[in-house]
């Protein structure tokens, strides 16, 4: 369990605005191919992301990047890491999804810092 103290977002609003404006499907559909690359994924997601949501994610520390692992985390997972022919899987170095998609919201936080 982590100890360190942390300004506390609303991830779930975070998760709602995907959920109100993209469903999985479509979300899948409004991109034409899937991302090949970590610099593809991200700017797909600065695109679809509202402004709202890249402050808040901007906003967190890299040790909360975690918390969006259930939200953020499960959406790349499912759109773009679980295809047996992932290239971003493969871009990100690793076999393992999840840990892709923790690469993926790493270098977007990174992007989006000033």
């Amino acid at each position: 369990m982590r100890q360190h103290a942390s300004k506390k977002f609303n991830l779930p609003l975070l998760l709602g605005s995907f959920q109100s404006v993209f469903t999985w499907s479509a979300f899948k559909v409004k991109l034409d191919s899937q991302p090949t690359t970590l610099s593809d994924a991200i700017e797909r997601l600065l695109l679809i992301l509202r402004e709202e949501d890249k402050r808040t994610i901007a906003a967190m520390t890299e040790e909360d990047l975690c918390d969006l692992h259930f939200s953020l985390g499960l959406l790349i997972r499912n759109a773009w890491l679980h295809q047996a022919d992932s290239y971003l899987l493969a871009a990100c170095g690793t076999h393992s999804s999840d840990e892709a998609s923790c690469r993926v919201i790493g270098t977007l936080w990174r992007a989006l810092q000033p």
